[in-house]
């Protein structure tokens, strides 16, 4: 299989954010919406890049997906809340009790169901997170526990396979899954890095981010490893599909835990950054509710 990426990577907007995340591309209004974790705030940014918004929620924002009615559903620390198309909060949809206090909501995304699936994250390593499912109703399901941070989150074009990070276990899994929901036992998809975010394209291959390390790899349906891109930064977070053609691949990167020394010898650190490619994405998932 010949190499995807078509360009070089260039910065996208240079956000200087402590951890770029949930990358989510808006078809429709041609926009891009990413959050800063630690500072709970909901940007957003024209195909061109410009920031437009930047809408406080309270904080951490973990993730957030788009909702089929408009707005977004969000996880917050310990809740799930919907917000308005703007982001502001229009209610409290779900809230689950942490194995310890100093844990919090980490990666979420929708199913092919309408679902929004989110997992935790186990800072003490103990292995304490999940992987929950919140339904449209606001019904809490634990699809599987023991994770140690639960990150990038995809599924096979016919939504039969669910592929879920445990980024403390430097592992990629996959199990069955279905429209019921119910995730099936899991096996190691692709391990040996701090895998963190996570998106398919349409040649059914996996794009994934991997922190600390500088980079994102391209996977097979197999697990091979295809194609390494080297990024100006070296916390690499989340990883989506854009742009008027879906062909545009958006990578999050973040400032925290790094030195000032190593802020001045990766100054992007914290950018969001872009680069083209021959293969497409697939729009979001929305959530039902």
């Amino acid at each position: 299989m010949s190499t995807a990426t078509t360009g070089p990577v260039r910065a996208f907007t240079d956000a200087k954010a402590a951890l770029v995340e949930s990358i989510v591309w808006d078809p429709d209004g041609q926009r891009l919406h990413w959050t800063d974790i630690p500072l709970g705030t909901l940007h957003t940014a024209t195909a061109d890049g410009v920031v437009v918004s930047s809408v406080p929620l309270p904080p951490p924002l973990a993730s957030f997906q788009p909702r089929a009615s408009g707005g977004f559903v969000a996880a917050l620390g310990d809740r799930v809340v919907l917000t308005d198309a703007d982001g502001a909060v229009d209610r409290e949809l779900a809230t689950v009790e942490h194995a310890k206090p100093d844990m919090r909501f980490n990666e979420g995304k929708c199913d092919p169901f309408g679902r929004f699936l989110v997992g935790s994250m186990d800072l003490q390593g103990d292995g304490d997170a999940a992987l929950y499912a919140i339904d449209p109703d606001g019904t809490v399901r634990v699809l599987r526990g023991g994770f140690g941070t639960t990150n990038g989150m995809e599924w096979s074009p016919d939504g039969s396979v669910m592929y879920v990070t445990d980024t403390a276990v430097s592992t990629i899994f996959r199990g069955s899954y279905g429209p019921d929901g119910e995730l099936g036992d899991l096996e190691p998809f692709v391990s040996g890095a701090a895998h963190d975010g996570l998106v398919r394209d349409d040649e059914g291959c996996f794009w994934g981010a991997i922190y600390g390390e500088g980079r994102v790899e391209r996977y097979s349906p197999d697990g091979e490893r295809l194609e390494v891109v080297d990024l100006p930064a070296p916390n690499v977070t989340s990883v989506a599909f854009g742009g008027v053609d879906m062909s545009t691949l958006f990578i999050g990167t973040a400032r925290e835990n790094l030195t000032e020394e190593q802020l001045e010898q990766a100054p992007l650190s914290g950018a969001v950054l872009a680069v083209p490619t021959r293969v497409h994405g697939i729009p979001a998932h929305r959530f039902a509710g």
